[in-house]
C-alpha cells in the first residue's frame, strides 16, 4: 500500500497530466497525524517526489521535515487542516475552464447528479488576494461547510478524505464547467435546482 506522501505525488501527477494546473501552479497537500506534507515552492506537479516534500507542524506552522521551502499557500492549507479534523488532503488547482467560466461571473452550477456526488456543497467565494492572510481566513470560514470551492480570478479549493478524493473532485469540477460551456453553445444549460441537489445532498448522507 503507498504511503501518503506517495499518493499525494501520484495525483499531483495526474492533475499536470490532465492540464489542471500548468507551470509551477497549483497546490497540494495531505495529512499525515500532525504533520502536513506540502508541494515545495518552484516544483510543477509532475515534479514531485516523496522526498522532495516538506512536512509543517499542524499547531504551529513551523516545518519540521524537509529541505525545500513549502507553497507560499501554506498558510491556506493549514487552516482548512486546523477546523477540519476529517479532511486529510487539499488541492488547490487552476483549472482553465473553471477559472475562466467562474471569472466571467458565469453560473457555475451542477448539471448532473455525478457532479453532485463528487463535488458536494459547492460556494462561490470573492476575490482575495492570493497568499495572504485575508484569503487563507476566507478558505478556513467556507471549508468549515463545503467542499468545493471557486476562486474567481484564481482557481478552487477541493478537499478530501485522502488524496484521491481531492483530485477527483477538482478534476469533476472542471468537467463540469466544460459541460456548463457545451451548453451554453447549443442552448441554455438546464442546471438542478437547489431542492434537487439538497435531495441529492441527503441520499448521500443517507
Amino acid at each position: 500500500m503507498k504511503t501518503v506522501l506517495e499518493q499525494l505525488c501520484d495525483y499531483g501527477a495526474k492533475a499536470s497530466t490532465l492540464g489542471l494546473c500548468a507551470g509551477t501552479g497549483g497546490n497540494i497537500s495531505a495529512r499525515d497525524g500532525d504533520v502536513i506534507w506540502m508541494k515545495p515552492a518552484g516544483y510543477s506537479m509532475d515534479e514531485l517526489t516523496p522526498e522532495l516534500l516538506p512536512g509543517l507542524d499542524l499547531t504551529s506552522g513551523t516545518q519540521v521535515h524537509g529541505e525545500t521551502a513549502p507553497t507560499s499557500e501554506y498558510d491556506m492549507h493549514l487552516s482548512v487542516y486546523r477546523v477540519r479534523p476529517d479532511v486529510t488532503s487539499v488541492f488547490h488547482m487552476h483549472p482553465p475552464w473553471l477559472t475562466g467560466i467562474i471569472s466571467a461571473g458565469v453560473p457555475f452550477r451542477p448539471l448532473t447528479t455525478e457532479s453532485v456526488g463528487y463535488l458536494g456543497r459547492v460556494i462561490h467565494l470573492p476575490y482575495e488576494v492570493p497568499q495572504s492572510s485575508m484569503l487563507a481566513a476566507q478558505v478556513r470560514d467556507a471549508v468549515r461547510d463545503h467542499d468545493t470551492l471557486l476562486l474567481p480570478n484564481h482557481g478552487l479549493v477541493t478537499v478530501g478524505q485522502d488524496p484521491r478524493e481531492a483530485y477527483h473532485r477538482s478534476l469533476v469540477a472542471e468537467d463540469t464547467a466544460k459541460s456548463i460551456l457545451a451548453a451554453a453553445i447549443v442552448g441554455t444549460p438546464q442546471f438542478l435546482s437547489d431542492e434537487q441537489v439538497c435531495t441529492l445532498l441527503a441520499g448521500e448522507a443517507g
